[in-house]
């Protein structure tokens, strides 16, 4: 049985604005680069200058990380004062402007890669920063709500999309993205062609889905898993209700909650992160974010790169993750 609302707390700590890009000009929160001495066995907890103080996870795991003994420093993706080699151990958190820079992200990934222990893996970045790795996990038998993916270039798919819409309204997205961004429920088959037409036209491959509506009254099931292991799980509630579209901020706003997964939802997430496990090796952290259905819950996404893990939801999840840190290291 799918979880029902009334087991959703809501906590207003944990609901994010999102629409507003932090003003860094004037942000008091400055990541500064310390001596590459200072540094040397560390790790860097790493961000994008648009999060510093809007990561809710962060100050929960800096603090938990101190407290195992380890020096940590919050540090931003492209801070070119950076030398990564003197870090032990360098773990993306909220890089969350990747997408906008995704071949200067990559190629920092690379880099970062040849120089330190990353986490996760560059092989699980490179994977799941394209969402075409949803093919795949469907191939796996595990339950994906239903993607269509269209490339640039090609030309016939108009019919698709008004063979979707048939069924109900239908979800545009890039295959490339985060924070919800540029991504849109559309019911008008005119105004989802030109929202796919200036995503082709922008070399970006598209995601066709059906709108899951369940979602409106069950909400949306995240599944937070460190070091393999289940952490805690968590309500969040639909983002593209009455087709409100998500493009030009950050991330999108969300309403969070305590949740108690059911046994279906949890063999889910196992079973995900087990097979992940098998063909890459042990995640440090791992978010599987599933879509209520009548036929069960699906998978919408599996969050490998820089998933908010709502630790404030769940503050031993911090101190799981500084302790997973030390074994990973």
């Amino acid at each position: 049985m799918p979880t029902s609302p009334n087991q959703t707390t809501t906590l207003a700590m944990a609901t994010v604005a999102a629409w507003k890009i932090s003003n860094l000009s004037s942000s008091s929160h400055e990541v500064i680069a310390q001596n590459p001495e200072a540094t040397r066995g560390s790790v860097a907890l790493v961000t994008c200058r648009e999060a510093l103080g809007i990561d809710y996870d962060m100050p929960l795991l800096l603090e938990a990380v101190r407290a195992a003994g380890i020096a940590v420093d919050e540090v931003c993706w492209d801070d070119e004062l950076i030398d990564w080699s003197t870090y032990n151990h360098v773990v993306i958190r909220s890089t969350w402007d990747y997408h906008r820079r995704y071949d200067e992200f990559m190629q920092w990934v690379r880099a970062v890669s040849s120089a330190s222990t990353m986490s996760n893996s560059i092989d699980v970045i490179t994977w799941n920063t394209d969402k075409h790795y949803l093919a795949e996990v469907a191939a796996m038998g595990l339950p994906v709500v239903p993607t269509v993916f269209i490339e640039p270039g090609h030309e016939a798919w108009l019919d698709q999309v008004h063979e979707l819409l048939t069924q109900g309204d239908v979800v545009v997205k890039p295959a490339i993205s985060a924070g919800s961004n540029d991504t849109e429920r559309h019911s008008n088959i005119d105004v989802a062609q030109q929202h796919i037409s200036e995503l082709l036209s922008a070399q970006r491959s598209v995601m066709l889905q059906p709108y899951m509506a369940d979602v409106d009254v069950e909400s949306e099931t995240g599944l937070v898993f460190i070091d393999g292991k289940f952490s805690h799980a968590f309500a969040k509630g639909a983002l593209l209700a009455q087709e409100k579209n998500m493009s030009g901020g950050l991330y999108a706003e969300e309403e969070i909650g305590v949740r108690q997964p059911t046994a279906e939802q949890l063999l889910i997430g196992e079973r995900a992160v087990k097979w992940l496990t098998s063909r890459f090796g042990k995640l440090l952290y791992a978010r599987v974010d599933l879509l209520p259905t009548a036929q069960g819950p699906v998978i919408i996404e599996i969050e490998l790169t820089e998933p908010s893990l709502y630790l404030l939801l769940h503050p031993e999840a911090a101190t799981e993750l500084a302790h997973a840190l030390i074994s990973h290291s």
